[in-house]
């Protein structure tokens, strides 16, 4: 009998230990199986249109075609969590109330929460002040003026890093930044160009003008919390999977950059009065028409003066506009505005043209996530050696992180290929890059009746040709 109790009393014991053995499983696993779903919940600033914001509840801009292209790559469900201001946001995805953010820069404080995609949007960022204002070279030139710039924004961290005795003004959003601008409450605002460009226009500001570009550009990507940190290889998938076509259908779309005509009449009054004053005063004072000519002529040194100044920034501005930062090759806006003009001279004169894509991909993935200098000196290096393998007439651009375009004009393929082969021999064989990159190259002739996105796509699908067939070969479009 005591026998049978002991037998019992151990089986209850045993299915007692393994019921809640099975709860402590089941509890451990949680976190594994959440990672499972496709709905990821996500934050964005809900005042930076047009790159993004919140209309009605709703999600529009650019981040929001991106992530309806990468919902379907990825097979991922975003679900938004709506917020008042940026600031919110950012606390958000770092509590973990939203999982990812679509659309921000990288830097050393949010990589203490964040984790990062690659960029898939970049566009500049601009300094915009009232009429009169002289133009400034970056941050550099505004001097003891003061700075009004969104709280959160990357450039926060950036200034008080490298430019600490400037004073900033914070301001919730860059719609709220400009009106205060406008009312005097600052001299200076840091925004976005297509940002600010947009919001003077609707708000009708005729007195805000851009006197200057603000470095660094933006360099846009998705921002993970590191407890979801499974999302980046999807996130990145399907990110280098968006059809340029489409990236350039969507730019095109939200692209609301206008070019502004001012004419002061209050100058062209004032100099007619002056003017009037002193021919008023010469015919009643002969005996001073030496000193007047005098006076006039030193103005008229001075306006000259000014004019060339002017100049040189206006020519300093159209450099930075068409040109990359870092390698100072031409930037992709100017690369698309070279090839349609070639497209065109093509439909008119039957001159044909090649397009030859590089692709550089490091051996090691994470070299550049962990060493930026030696990023710059890779994409420097590569650059030069464009340069000098390239004719005069042939176009060199930075098209798209460690992705360079050369447009060839007037060149057929057979000519264009021959460049493409000493091109890739010069770049395998140097010191820098023949044993820790791999290099591929795709080329395309221009056809009948196409245009500047269908002719990139075929080059850039060589390009994919060219990685899968192992690299270090140039593969030609069919």
């Amino acid at each position: 009998m005591k026998k049978i109790r002991k037998y019992l009393l151990s089986t209850v014991l045993l299915l007692v230990y393994s019921f809640f053995s099975t709860l402590l499983l089941a509890a451990s696993e949680q976190p594994f199986v959440s990672q499972k779903t496709n709905e990821v919940t996500y934050c964005i600033d809900p005042n930076w249109a047009p790159y993004e914001a919140i209309r009605n509840g709703i999600h529009v801009g650019i981040s929001a075609q991106y992530m309806q292209l990468i919902a379907e790559l990825a097979d991922l469900k975003f679900k938004l969590v709506p917020t008042q201001s940026w600031q919110e946001s950012l606390e958000f995805v770092q509590q973990g109330k939203c999982q990812v953010i679509p659309m921000l820069n990288t830097s050393d404080y949010r990589k203490q929460f964040l984790d990062f995609s690659v960029p898939y949007f970049e566009a500049p960022n601009v300094l915009v002040a009232r009429a009169g204002m002289p133009m400034l070279q970056g941050y550099s030139g505004i001097g003891n003026r003061t700075v009004g710039i969104v709280q959160g924004y990357r450039q926060v961290e950036y200034i008080s890093r490298h430019y600490p005795g400037l004073r900033l003004k914070l301001i919730p959003s860059e719609e709220e930044g400009l009106k205060q601008l406008a009312n005097g409450e600052f001299d200076v605002m840091v925004g976005s160009l297509m940002s600010v460009n947009m919001h003077i226009n609707n708000l009708e500001l005729e007195d805000l003008n851009i006197v200057g570009y603000a470095e660094p550009f933006d360099s846009l990507a998705f921002g993970i919390n590191k407890s979801y940190s499974y999302l980046v290889d999807k996130l990145n998938f399907a990110i280098e999977r968006i059809p340029e076509t489409r990236k350039v259908e969507i730019y095109k779309q939200w692209n609301n950059v206008q070019i502004r005509y001012s004419r002061n009449y209050t100058v062209m009054i004032l100099t007619l009065f002056i003017v009037l004053m002193g021919l008023l005063w010469l015919i009643s004072r002969n005996r001073h028409v030496g000193g007047y000519k005098r006076i006039i002529q030193q103005k008229n040194e001075e306006i000259s003066a000014l004019q060339a100044t002017l100049l040189e920034k206006n020519k300093t501005l159209g450099f930075l506009s068409a040109h990359d930062n870092i390698t100072g090759l031409y930037n992709r806006n100017h690369m698309i505005q070279r090839a349609e003009e070639e497209i065109t001279r093509f439909h008119r004169f039957h001159t044909t043209a090649t397009l030859i894509a590089i692709d550089l991909t490091p051996v090691d993935e994470g070299l550049f996530t962990h060493d930026h200098a030696i990023r710059e000196e890779v994409l420097k290096t590569v650059a030069q050696n464009c340069l000098n393998t390239v004719r005069e007439v042939d176009v060199v651009s930075r098209f798209n992180g460690e992705q360079f375009v050369i447009l060839c004009p007037q060149t057929q393929l057979d000519s264009a290929k021959i460049l493409a082969d000493r091109l890739l021999e010069c770049l395998v064989t140097h010191y820098l890059l023949g044993d820790k990159f791999n290099v591929a190259i795709g080329m395309s002739e221009l056809r009948d009746a196409e245009e500047f996105p269908d002719w990139l796509e075929r080059t850039i699908k060589a390009l994919y040709q060219s990685k899968r067939q192992g690299y270090g070969n140039v593969s030609i479009a069919q």
